[in-house]
């Protein structure tokens, strides 16, 4: 077990593909040395399996639903979702199409893996955790399935177009869809210019805005967090910069784990997900990289009939089906029976009227997923990563990547379906395509190598390339994107200190527009003391999302209910045809934007009969729903809305009250339950010098656990991995500990 107490601990393990030594530092991060890729692999199980064995556990049975059985009746509806996809049966065929050598690197893995469990107590992450099962290599296949699945669509937003095409005219269909951004930022960090958005089909508008609610109370908007982060590179006089936040949910341990392996040659470092065999983000002293979630558009839902036998394409032929019984064991319950119903479209997941819905994937394609990422441990510049990048089974990714010799490169990964336009589509019309003749070939993929700019940027923002080459349409604001371009375009951020201080960028410009709202409709002159006690709170934010910043947590809520009221009426004929539909267009804020500035031009949704009542209605419901929140009438402090979700934090009282500074519009996202699974900042050419912070410890082990988590929520952000052979007192020249105090009072 790794040391606690200051001290470095180094062990060799007898490992079937050579010695195998394994190193700790003060922080309890490994060093494995191995004669070459395939013992180290099984070195990184080996110390994985020490620290996050049970995680490991709980990642693998979540995604191929077998959690149940361990965790009881809460865990089902989630085994019913992923029992239904049949992740574990995709996961065995994709085993069978994996190339030997990366079979071996799984089977090393695994055996690393079960030598520690075998060493260890039976419960290896704290009290509660479930006892684990031997790990094969379907196992770290079944976690790989779980990153596709949690950066992917699940056809929600197919749904919502089908819908929404069914329902309301063209001309408002386009309008809520509208991919146009005032934020809009291209991969090379220059600004799109150009409207705004589409015109508003003002008729059509005020009557959808005239229709009464129904009363059901349910909500509309469902608002899809940029999980997948920011990432950016620059190239400044020859020498380059790389840095990488992946946006995630927090947990305990943290998802991300910090390892260095070395071979002879050739040294990596930087995160894996436990339960993989490779890294996802790191340096091997030439090359960086570093992924940001691309929502693709990598899923189909299509529309079935009953027939006999078999089942009907809506206005196609029979095709023949299956039905399958999934049986799920439930801890300290009945097992549930589970009846599947398979198509070629698919397995059937739900019903719209009184038609299947049959939902297919690139994550259940068994060929769309490999470890070939692996190879990236072995290139020595931007265009060979990019190279490998392009041909690699990843989820769908934007990557940025920057090299010792001063280039740097945003390009993506994964597979795309071919035939893909880029613009909004509702349910599929024929059978899906499987398998790599039905994918865009690697070299047809978007890249940008050395922009001029001396820039590349990637916030999960949509851009050019990416819509031109097709590869998705549901894609997130640029308003990070261009907090990053433009704040580098001034000349922050391009070197390791300044980085980090750009990733920790707390300015929340994006709520500007809804304080000039509020303000103009509260009016001028003499007003009731509650609207002038809002005014005063609203005019006290000075446009940061820091924890003391008074006012910010008002405009947040004010922006939720303003989003909700008015999507909702402007989508009520869809919530009639669909009991369960949702509007989930993550581009939202340009539609928002214009409906709200249009108030006053008879766009006020019913039952208000005037824009000011409107919005302050609003205005005074999200004071009353802070309050409820805080149990305290007085203006919030956005850190006390803003708080560290005690499912993070434990039972321990010093960080079940961790105030969060960062919000989910700007460049340092930070939410209860979500935000910096990991921050990475790296010069390839100075990876001594890189920085690498977790929320958390890497064994989620007191004391540790506590001090990382509170480093991590204050900005704190140490070294990667400091070299276990220099003195410690060298460390103390890194870039982390010169503007430690300057980062302190900042979080």
């Amino acid at each position: 077990m790794a040391p606690t107490d200051g001290s470095r601990l180094a062990r060799t393990l007898a490992s079937p593909y050579g010695p195998v030594e394994v190193e700790y530092d003060i922080r309890e991060r490994p060093t494995v040395r191995a004669p070459d890729w395939t013992a180290a692999a099984f070195g990184l199980g080996w110390v994985t399996a020490r620290h996050r064995r049970a995680q490991m556990e709980l990642l693998w049975r979540r995604s191929h639903g077998r959690l149940a059985e361990v965790a009881g009746p809460s865990a089902l509806p989630g085994d019913i979702r992923q029992r239904t996809l049949d992740l574990a049966g995709v996961a065995r065929e994709c085993w069978l199409l994996l190339p030997e050598e990366e079979q071996q690197m799984l089977s090393a893995y695994a055996a690393g893996v079960n030598l520690a469990t075998e060493r260890a107590e039976p419960r290896v992450s704290g009290a509660g955790a479930p006892d684990v099962t031997p790990w094969v290599p379907l196992h770290s296949i079944a976690v790989a399935q779980a990153m596709f699945q949690e950066l992917a669509s699940d056809g929600s937003d197919n749904r919502m177009v089908e819908v929404m095409r069914r329902t309301l005219s063209e001309t408002v269909v386009d309008f809520l869809l509208d991919p146009r951004d005032e934020y809009a930022t291209e991969a090379d960090g220059s600004p799109v210019e150009g409207p705004r958005t589409a015109p508003l089909p003002m008729a059509e508008l005020r009557a959808l805005m005239a229709e009464p609610p129904d009363g059901s109370g349910r909500l509309v908007v469902a608002d899809g967090r940029a999980v997948g982060s920011n990432a950016w590179a620059t190239a400044r006089d020859g020498r380059t910069v790389l840095a990488n936040d992946m946006h995630l949910e927090l947990t305990r341990p943290s998802l991300m784990y910090a390892v260095r392996l070395t071979v002879p040659g050739r040294t990596v470092q930087g995160v894996t997900v436990p339960g993989l065999p490779v890294l996802v983000s790191g340096t091997n002293g030439s090359v960086a990289w570093g992924f940001t979630r691309l929502p693709a558009d990598s899923c189909d839902l299509t529309e079935l009939e009953p027939g006999g036998s078999g089942a009907h394409l809506r206005g196609g032929g029979e095709e023949a089906t299956r039905t399958r019984t999934e049986r799920i064991a439930v801890h300290g319950a009945y097992d549930h029976a589970l009846e599947v119903v398979d198509t070629p479209w698919g397995s059937v997941v739900g019903r719209l009227g009184d038609a299947d819905i049959a939902f297919s994937a690139t994550y259940t394609d068994p060929a769309a997923l490999d470890f070939s990422a692996w190879r990236l441990y072995e290139t020595d510049s931007v265009a060979a990563a990019a190279d490998v990048v392009n041909d690699s089974g990843l989820p769908a990714l934007n990557a940025v990547l920057a090299d010792l010799h001063g280039d740097i490169c945003w390009t993506v990964a994964g597979r795309y379906p071919r035939g893909r336009t880029g613009a909004p589509r509702g349910f599929a019309d024929r059978e899906p395509a499987r398998g790599p003749d039905s994918w865009v070939p690697p070299y047809r993929l978007p890249r940008l190598l050395s922009p001029a700019s001396g820039v590349v940027v990637s916030c999960n923002n949509g851009n050019t390339l990416i819509r031109e080459a097709g590869l998705g349409w549901n894609l997130f604001t640029g308003v990070r994107a261009r907090r990053v371009a433009t704040r580098i375009a001034n000349g922050h951020g391009t070197d390791e200190a300044g980085a980090l201080e750009l990733q920790l960028d707390l300015d929340a410009g994006l709520y500007c527009f809804y304080r000039a709202l509020a303000l103009r409709y509260l009016g001028l002159g003499h007003l009731p003391a509650p609207l002038e006690a809002l005014k005063a709170e609203v005019s006290a934010w000075r446009g940061s999302s820091h924890r003391d910043e008074g006012g910010l947590a008002l405009l947040v809520v004010f922006r939720e209910l303003l989003r909700e009221e008015m999507f909702a009426a402007a989508t009520r004929p869809c919530q009639r045809h669909d009991p369960s539909f949702r509007y989930c267009y993550n581009a939202h804020e340009g539609p928002l934007r214009a409906l709200l500035a249009a108030l006053d031009e008879g766009l006020v949704p019913a039952p208000w009969k005037s824009a000011r009542q409107f919005v302050v209605a609003q205005l005074g419901l999200a004071r009353q729903l802070l309050t409820a929140h805080t149990g305290d009438t007085a203006p919030v402090r956005w850190g006390a809305a803003n708080m560290l979700a005690a499912t993070l934090s434990g039972t321990s009282a010093s960080t079940a009250l961790v105030e969060l500074s960062g919000c989910a519009d700007s460049v340092r996202v930070a939410q209860p339950d979500f935000g910096a699974a990991m921050r990475f900042v790296v010069d390839p050419a100075r990876p001594h010098r890189a920085l690498l912070g977790l929320p958390g410890s890497q064994s989620g082990r007191e004391p540790s656990e506590t001090k990382a988590l509170l480093d991590w929520a204050s900005g704190e952000t140490p070294p990667l991995l400091p070299d276990p052979a220099r003195p410690r007192h060298e460390a103390a020249t890194s870039p982390h500990h010169r503007s430690g105090d300057a980062l302190r009072r900042d979080a």
